[in-house]
């Protein structure tokens, strides 16, 4: 986000940012803070000691809300900022989205779904090596996402891309949120509180990076934070965290040191005039579960469906990406939805897996969801075999009729397997090769 100081923030406000994303609107909402008191010293390694500050006020006991950071002293020096300005209060801006191009975002010429996928291959490339992504749904993958923005808004108030990830290294955990975006500003000047050192490189390059914490009802984050001004006008920003709800069982830590993010900022592929190689395809698309709940599925059973998958025969069929690269959904299944390019038979073509699910009773095709076709039947072996078709027009641009067919089948062990035909501007998949890759034997859940 460009402010008038045009940084990052590195943490929640008081009201804490907080994103709510719907079908087609998006509103962000976020909330600066006021910094005062004592400038802390960062220390090197995976975790922050916190300071302690000069003067402090006492809390308030009736307050519901409490947020704290560290205090800020002025004047101060800072290692490679010849004049530091005096700490400034903080800015509200308040924006609503309504994301309706996805990764074509005209506002954003620079950026397109194969740019995303050529970032993200290079932001993952340049996490160290004994760095691993938690097993998470796409947008949790470090995955660069779409632009939020309308060509009508002013370009000043919006224009990054996001990704975000739980990393894990060793037996820790911690979160790691890295953007990329646009900027036409100049580079801001060194401001008591919001950074501990700028390093200037020689291509031209200034790394800010900033060690510190913030506590939200009494419990401490400690975050970690380098943003890059690039020659090019690029500016990437990558916040560490010790925050692993997304990794029980193992300790919090900043996953990354000041140098591992600045290595991440400053990486060549990541800037917007970086080219993007031939080939490179769009990025993997979000997919879901139908089913209300499942239990947790790991990771090591997700990879043993993987390569059930990546040899199911698809003959005649041309994916943009081949099956086999299941994630969670948000239901606690796994899913994966890839696209069918075969003229003639353009669509998505989805494969979601659940466990604990009941065996279904016969259908109520008085109540079917709209499907204009609906067909259970029982397997010798108890297995239940579903088949639903749904057709529909699209309006916008112009009229085109949509058909969408499922296949759905669940085992006596409760697993079930669903792969959907959707998005079909003609005839979707046949339900025989629905069927056929649901039915497969290797889809159930390993003994």
């Amino acid at each position: 986000m460009e402010t008038g100081d045009d940084k990052e923030p590195t943490a929640p406000s008081p009201a804490v940012t907080r994103w709510t994303v719907g079908l087609t609107c998006v509103a962000i909402v976020a909330t600066a803070f006021l910094i005062a008191g004592l400038l802390h010293e960062p220390e090197p390694e995976l975790t922050t000691a916190p300071v302690t500050p000069t003067t402090s006020e006492p809390p308030d006991p009736a307050a519901e809300y409490s947020y704290v950071t560290p205090p800020v002293t002025f004047p101060v020096q800072i290692p490679g900022c010849d004049v530091v300005e005096p700490p400034q209060q903080g800015q509200s801006i308040g924006m609503a989205y309504f994301d309706t191009y996805g990764y074509d975002n005209p506002s954003y010429p620079w950026f397109s779904g194969p740019k995303a996928v050529a970032m993200t291959q290079v932001l993952q490339d340049a996490l160290p090596g004994d760095v691993e992504i938690a097993f998470a749904t796409v947008d949790r993958s470090l995955v660069f996402q779409p632009i939020l923005g309308d060509p009508t808004e002013d370009k000043g108030l919006g224009g990054w891309t996001t990704a975000h990830a739980t990393l894990l290294r060793g037996d820790r955990a911690g979160t790691l949120s890295v953007t990329v975006r646009k900027s036409t500003t100049p580079i801001p000047p060194c401001v008591a509180g919001n950074l501990d050192e700028r390093r200037h490189l020689p291509d031209g390059t200034i790394v800010d990076t900033d060690d510190t914490w913030y506590e939200t009802n009494g419990v401490r984050t400690l975050s970690r934070t380098a943003t890059g001004y690039l020659p090019d006008g690029s500016v990437a920003h990558a916040n560490a965290t010790d925050d692993a709800t997304d990794a029980t069982g193992r300790a919090r830590a900043v996953p990354l040191t000041n140098d591992d993010l600045v290595a991440l900022v400053i990486a060549p592929g990541l800037r917007i005039s970086a080219p993007v190689p031939p080939g490179t395809p769009s990025p993997p698309e979000s997919c879901h579960i139908g089913s209300e709940s499942s239990a947790v599925i790991d990771q090591a059973q997700a990879r043993r469906w993987d390569a059930v998958l990546a040899q199911i025969p698809l003959d005649g069929l041309t994916l943009d990406r081949p099956l086999g690269a299941l994630l969670p959904a948000g239901t606690g299944g796994v899913c994966q939805a890839v696209r069918v390019t075969t003229p003639g038979r353009q669509s998505q073509l989805s494969v979601a897996i659940s466990t604990g699910q009941p065996l279904p009773q016969e259908p109520d095709t008085s109540s079917n969801d709209g499907a204009t076709h609906v067909e259970s039947r029982r397997l010798p072996d108890g297995a239940v075999v579903e088949t639903r078709e749904w057709r529909s027009t699209l309006m916008e641009p112009s009229p085109s009729p949509r058909t969408t067919r499922t296949v759905s089948v669940t085992r006596q062990s409760g697993t079930r397997i669903q792969v959907t035909s959707a998005d079909a501007p003609a005839e979707p998949l046949p339900f025989a090769l629905l069927e056929e890759i649901a039915l497969n034997p290797g889809l159930e859940v390993s003994r």
